[in-house]
């Protein structure tokens, strides 16, 4: 009988295993196919519908497999700005629909979008935003004002009122638990632990959330003010007294242009569409096919003979190349990964300036002066210009430091010029509540003193408030540099402290503001390029799930191989080694990090 169950069970994962490679060999073959796919052709008299939902990618693949399984975003943000920019020139596309279905990007993101919809209402190109059954929040309707008309739903939600941040707070959840955050830090302003050991704002947290926030408030209503020739006064009374508009009443308010459902739509875009006798409805494409179509096809015409190349500096600072999962997961900004990309931008004859695309919260703090010397080569060599995202605070303002100019976004969540360390003292919730106590040896007085199992002593506190100290003096040196500036002057505006883009200018942190595409404008400039517009290149190209599937299989094969051939003293390095990579890698003592950007609804 165990025969048999065993034999079955054998026979089970083989089938399954089969079942497997035959799902893999198809859905390759068939991203294979996808990826392979030619450009597509554009009908005369043609309306572009770019759908907004969700987030818009900063950089995201152009995956065919993700597009095989119907996931993933089918377009980011430079996708959209050129494919806008295309559309503007394009004798082929009569006119542009935005379809809000909800966004929830950043606003830094959608100041770049609402200023590319602007540009093609500038060319002569009507613009169409609606919104049917999603309604529209203040978000959506930062974009969709930008356009020509807007139209929504005659029974959906239109939402209007104000902007807010609200943080969680740990210090009470610690004390049940009998866990002591302890916090050594650089900067009157610098709040990343704040969380965890206070039950509220400090003083100096609230006044630069209340900056932020007043930035963007001032922005939108301005923006708006201006796009729908009402005061903004008027606009700020509205947001008090009538936070939810009915749609009809954000037609009278004149926020909104008519009450129409989707094939009321479609009757306004045929109207502005010539009629075909070869086509019947309204022709259309989407940006997903749009995007893939050659910028000379739509008319435009490259001035120069260089490149320039926009690299891309995303997500949270580690040292070294991370790992990431196939699927996803939190992102990365690896030093090894920015500094070969910057050198690919410095020693290509062919890339005349460069663009640092930089959207990014910090991190490691000796991560971010490696990126920083690598940016300080290739801007002694080449025009670099710094363009900001959503965020470019800490650790992503210091490699920033070393560029010839700084653009931002008002609403950049920049700054945080400081430094921080952050260990738990996790002695009670073991002893008190777990009953599980810590002894050992060591060979120096200090062997233990990051260990979580014991509070910090005076001394120690000292020896890491020194090191601490010393990053922020260079830190300093690094932004007096760049920025042109003495650093008892950085210093008064730097201490941790968080600034918006505009507020940024305004104390000499940022050049200019403007958008990526005023970015790549000034580095064309700077490198004697013409009038544009430009060729770019992207660093580094993201990955595409089989190459990360490719990247994590062959580091399965290469551990099998070690656990095959090695012998078992071989084996046990191996692993203490792999445990070291991971520690250090993740968890510096010294952080230059904006521990979450704060999320304005």
């Amino acid at each position: 009988m165990r025969f048999l169950s065993t034999l079955a069970a054998s026979v089970l994962g083989t089938l399954l295993a089969f079942g497997l490679v035959v799902f893999v060999v198809v859905f390759f073959f068939f991203a294979l196919a996808l990826s392979t796919d030619t450009a597509p052709s554009v009908t005369d008299g043609s309306v572009l519908t770019v759908p907004l939902q969700g987030t818009i990618p900063e950089k995201a693949a152009d995956d065919p497999f993700r597009q095989a399984f119907g996931e993933g975003p089918t377009y980011d943000l430079r996708d959209l700005q050129t494919a806008l920019r295309n559309a503007a020139q394009d004798d082929r596309i009569e006119a542009v629909w935005l379809r809000m279905k909800g966004t929830s990007s950043q606003w830094g993101t959608l100041e770049e979008v609402r200023q590319a919809v602007k540009r093609v209402s500038a060319s002569g190109t009507p613009v169409i935003a609606s919104s049917e059954e999603f309604g529209m929040s203040e978000k959506d309707y930062f974009v969709a004002s930008a356009a020509d008309s807007v139209y929504v739903g005659p029974q959906s939600s239109f939402e209007y009122n104000g902007f807010a941040t609200i943080l969680s707070f740990f210090e009470g959840a610690f004390e049940k638990l009998g866990v002591e955050p302890q916090v050594i830090r650089a900067g009157k302003f610098k709040s990343a632990a704040e969380t965890f050991v206070r039950s509220d704002l400090s003083e100096e947290n609230r006044l630069q959330l209340n900056a932020l926030l007043n930035t963007i408030n001032t922005q939108f209503t301005e923006a708006i003010a201006a796009d729908r020739s009402l005061s903004a006064e008027a606009l700020d009374q509205m947001a008090d007294e009538t936070p939810l508009l009915t749609a009809s009443a954000a037609v009278e308010e004149g926020l909104v242009d008519g009450l129409y459902y989707e094939d009321e739509v479609r009757d306004v875009l045929e109207d502005l569409v010539p009629t075909s006798p070869t086509t019947s409805g309204l022709p259309t494409v989407s940006l997903s096919k749009y995007k893939r179509i050659s910028a000379s096809s739509a008319g435009v015409t490259y001035t120069g003979t260089g490149t320039i190349d926009v690299v891309y500096a995303e997500g949270s600072i580690v040292p070294g190349d991370p790992s990431e999962s196939p699927f996803g997961g939190q992102q990365s900004l690896g030093a090894g990964t920015l500094i070969d990309a910057l050198e690919e931008a410095r020693t290509n004859a062919s890339t005349k300036a460069v663009v640092l695309r930089v959207n990014s919260p910090g991190g490691s703090a000796s991560a971010s002066e490696a990126m920083w010397r690598a940016v300080d080569r290739t801007a002694q060599e080449k025009p670099v210009i710094v363009s900001m995202g959503d965020v470019a605070a800490s650790g992503g303002y210091y490699l920033a430091a070393a560029a010839d100019s700084i653009v931002a976004n008002p609403t950049t969540v920049t700054g945080s010029i400081g430094v921080i360390g952050l260990l738990l003292n996790t002695q009670e919730l073991f002893e008190d509540q777990l009953g599980v106590t810590f002894d050992g040896v060591q060979t120096s007085p200090y062997a233990d003193m990051y260990s979580s199992s014991r509070p910090l002593s005076s001394q120690e506190r000292r020896l890491i408030g020194q090191s601490i100290d010393q990053t922020y003096n260079t830190f300093l040196e690094r932004v007096a540099e760049g920025r042109g500036m003495d650093t008892s002057a950085v210093h008064e505006v730097a201490q941790g402290r968080v600034w918006s883009g505009q507020d940024a200018r305004e104390v000499g942190l940022v050049d200019t503001l403007g958008s990526l595409q005023s970015a790549i404008a000034m580095a064309g400039q700077a490198a004697n390029l013409g009038d544009g517009p430009y060729r770019t290149r992207e660093l580094p190209r993201p990955q595409t799930v089989l190459e990360r599937l490719n990247e994590s299989f062959s580091t399965q094969a290469t551990q099998l191989w070690h656990a095959i051939l090695s012998t078992p003293l071989e084996r046990k390095l191996w692993r203490h080694r792999r445990v070291l990579d991971r520690v250090v890698g993740t968890d510096g003592t010294v952080q230059t990090r904006l521990p979450a950007v704060p999320t304005v609804e």
